[in-house]
């Protein structure tokens, strides 16, 4: 059976599932990836990365020979899983599309967000004021979710490539390659734009010390001036 559930709804399935698997995923054990002699255990957070007011809910994946679940926490995750996952003649393939289809549009979002970055750097020379402060933090926080966010898949992927319980067919295993290394490319990327977002918040610094230090300048000139009569009177 393949399907996307709800994580409330996990006993009505409980006869396709091995014993132990409901009370394991009801008590929270579940950390990014767990290998068993007969199924695997996936855990991520989720969100979509589009929003950076949303809040993540995780995602589990129980997987064995005969059986794919998608166990979603909320309404969100379930529309976002539902979406992404495409019914196919065996698990793996399955799987497969469901983490291809997660990052489609992923590479397009960070190009589209370098292009923020790029045009805060420029507004930055021109602009000293709290508000760009403040756009350069939200970027930081933006950056540093994303980063996390696909460091957890990197780990996922890894596991799944070792494949300790044989639940991969070795044919397979290249198609997880692969996402593994595009799941590296969009992390690469991340890493360069929190390298960019750093240079920008240095150029922002540098700014509001030349501002600062032309004040210093005048305060001193002023100083200069009206200090003789000062001490004249």
């Amino acid at each position: 059976m393949q399907k996307v559930i709800y994580r409330n709804e996990i006993e009505k399935y409980v006869q396709q599932m091995e014993s132990p698997v409901v009370t394991y995923i009801e008590e929270g054990q579940i950390e990014t990836f767990e290998g068993f002699d007969t199924f695997s255990i996936i855990a991520f957070d989720w969100y979509d990365i589009r929003d950076m007011e949303g809040d993540p809910s995780q995602m589990l994946i129980y997987l064995d020979p005969d059986d794919l679940f998608i166990i979603c926490e909320n309404e969100a995750s379930f529309d976002a899983a539902t979406k992404c996952f495409v019914p196919a003649p065996s698990n793996e393939r399955s799987l497969y599309l469901f983490f291809k289809n997660l990052f489609k549009g992923d590479t397009r979002f960070l190009e589209e967000l370098e292009d923020r970055i790029s045009t805060l750097d420029d507004t930055v020379i021109h602009d000293g004021s709290e508000s760009i402060r403040e756009q350069i933090v939200d970027l930081r926080y933006e950056v540093l979710r994303l980063k996390k966010y696909y460091e957890q898949f990197e780990e996922i992927f890894d596991e799944l490539r070792d494949n300790d319980n044989d639940l991969l067919s070795h044919d397979y295993l290249m198609y997880f390659e692969i996402l593994n290394n595009r799941c590296e490319r969009l992390l690469r990327s991340v890493l360069n734009l929190r390298e960019y977002v750093v240079q920008v918040r240095e150029s922002y610094q540098a700014q509001i010390d030349i501002e600062q230090n032309r004040l210093m300048k005048v305060f001193t000139l002023v100083t200069s001036i009206f200090l003789p009569l000062t001490l004249i009177a």
